[in-house]
């Protein structure tokens, strides 16, 4: 029998779900609200889904647990890779309790490929993830068994690259709005009946879900709902503007299959990794960084030198034959003269450069850290972090208001080990209705969004609800963060929690809390082996697909 489910909706907000619950809708989450506690959740800094949910299922901050982003600095270098499970080394609720003997089910959860064994159960990953192939779910033999329940190979989310959600244009092709949204809608449905099977077939202890249309749809849908967006029209309200509810509606039904299949009293848990909300802007950091003399890069278009295999060259000259011929030879490089026409980050000019944009901060160029960097010791390094929040300081948005309105060094964000490799400096603009996009084509420092298919963009206030035995009915929980929410969940089944979580038990779940059973073994290994799970093809499809959602560019 389950001991505990939770369903986690991503990117959920109560702005959303309570008036459609005063308006007679979304019973299933109603009910979990109207016998239980519920309250806005404080997501991670950033509020993005890898360091959200995984803070939220590790009870740690990133600076313990290591994800920060999609993508880790590749330390030493100024590149970065792919973050995988392998970041957080069973520091997480799942392998918690599969380590006391819980059997436990996890599908579509982010953060969890490569798939890890658990006890008596299965896995099936989330993104990050390749969109094809057994790799994707756990144990071996059970992507077959997918297969055969839906007629088809499973598929885990769509391939986002195609909708180049950041780039602006002269118009908006509504058309392309109703591929992706009947795309985004028949994978969550598909994924609701293997949910559906895998209760059924394999019955386990924990149960945990993600579902990621709620997200989806709120990236992309958002200005045809939001008339204060520049993107909203009265034909993509009529086409498009009941998207949104739609995809909280499909959630709904989720939330009431899992109550069906699990029974009544078993107490179930809503999360939500982030909010959402309007995006109006972008802000071009790397313009900024350089207009400020932050960052120094070469102008194009120049010439400059180009390698080409020899025999490719043979091909341009319509000898492809004697290429093949010259066999290993034709492996060989020639260097030729090339115009570069785009610039990107191979124009910096490192030994003029201070600071730089990755990962949605800035980082400094600091000597003996970065491969060329020229900020060179402690005091230098200071100065110039404080030169960049005083710069920062001093932006306006485009209409003279105050622009970054939350600022501050990775040692007053994050605690522990890993934060190191976190930027140094993280901001958010205008209440996060500005996002900073790290081209290198623009000059100028803001850019309105309007025809870009990203229209809404992650807040920090998400959900959280919990109903189960002695939950104080209706009660509002307040001040609660993302990293409780573990440590919560642990105490509200009777286990023991461990003393290394930085999250705080909410004894106020209950009428009558009863004090909590501490856990004080170790905390588990390092971690910080993440990003080399992905083949170079997939490591490449996945990073395309999380340009055109606009986590990568």
């Amino acid at each position: 029998m389950t001991r505990l489910a939770i369903v986690g909706i991503d990117g959920a907000t109560w702005t959303i779900i309570r008036p459609m619950i005063e308006a007679g809708e979304l019973p299933n989450i109603a009910r979990i609200l109207r016998e239980g506690v519920s309250g806005v959740l404080e997501s991670e800094k950033p509020p993005m889904t890898p360091p959200a949910w995984t803070s939220m299922f590790t009870g740690l901050n990133p600076g313990r647990h290591g994800v920060f982003h999609f993508i880790r600095r590749d330390l030493g270098t100024y590149g970065v890779l792919l973050n995988d499970s392998r970041n957080y080394a069973g520091k997480d609720m799942m392998s918690l309790l599969s380590g006391r003997g819980w059997s436990v089910g996890c599908l579509s959860v982010p953060m969890t490929y490569p798939p890890y064994p658990v006890k008596d159960g299965y896995m099936v990953s989330g993104i990050p993830m390749p969109l094809a192939g057994d790799s994707i779910a756990w144990p071996p033999g059970l992507t077959d068994e997918m297969t055969e329940v839906l007629g088809h190979p499973y598929e885990p989310d769509v391939e986002y690259g195609t909708y180049d959600g950041d780039t602006e244009t002269d118009s908006d092709d509504l058309a392309k709005y109703a591929v992706l949204r009947d795309h985004l809608f028949k994978i969550e449905r598909e994924r609701l009946d293997l949910q559906r099977h895998l209760l059924k077939t394999r019955p386990t202890d924990f149960y945990f879900t993600v579902i990621s249309v709620t997200d989806r749809c709120q990236h992309y849908f958002w200005k045809f709902q939001d008339p204060t967006h520049a993107g909203y029209t009265e034909e993509g309200n009529r086409l498009y503007g009941e998207v949104i509810k739609d995809s909280y509606r499909l959630a709904d039904e989720f939330v009431g299959e899992v109550r069906e299949q699990i029974g009544d009293d078993v107490p179930i848990s809503l999360v939500s990794d982030h909010g959402f909300g309007p995006q109006y802007t972008d802000f071009h950091v790397n313009a900024w960084l350089e207009q400020a003399g932050f960052l120094k890069r070469k102008k194009t278009p120049r010439w400059t030198l180009g390698m080409l295999p020899l025999k490719y060259a043979f091909a341009k000259i319509g000898l492809a034959g004697v290429g093949k011929a010259l066999g290993p030879l034709g492996k060989i490089v020639l260097m030729r003269p090339k115009i570069k026409k785009y610039p990107d980050m191979r124009d910096v000019v490192w030994s003029e450069t201070r600071a730089f944009a990755t990962l949605h901060g800035i980082c400094i160029n600091r000597k003996g850290r970065e491969p060329m960097g020229i900020v060179d010791g402690d005091a230098a390094y200071r100065q110039t972090v404080d030169e960049v929040l005083n710069a920062l300081s001093q932006i306006k948005m485009p209409d003279g208001s105050q622009a970054v309105d939350l600022s501050g060094v990775k040692e007053d964000i994050y605690k522990g080990p890993r934060t190191p490799e976190a930027p140094d400096i993280q901001f958010q603009m205008a209440g996060l209705s500005c996002v900073t996009k790290e081209s290198w084509g623009d000059s100028e420092l803001f850019g309105t969004r309007k025809n870009a298919p990203i229209s809404g963009q992650h807040r920090f206030d998400g959900i959280f609800a919990y109903s189960g035995p002695n939950a104080k009915a209706g009660h509002q929980l307040q001040g609660m963060h993302i990293q409780d929410t573990t440590p919560t969940l642990l105490y509200a089944t009777g286990e023991a929690v461990p003393k290394w979580m930085d999250g705080r038990i909410r004894g106020d779940i209950y009428e009558n809390p009863e004090e909590p059973r501490w856990d004080d073994s170790p905390e588990p290994g390092s971690g910080g082996e993440g990003g080399d799970s992905f083949s170079d093809e997939e490591s490449a499809a996945i990073e395309e697909s999380l340009r055109g959602l606009g986590y990568l560019q």
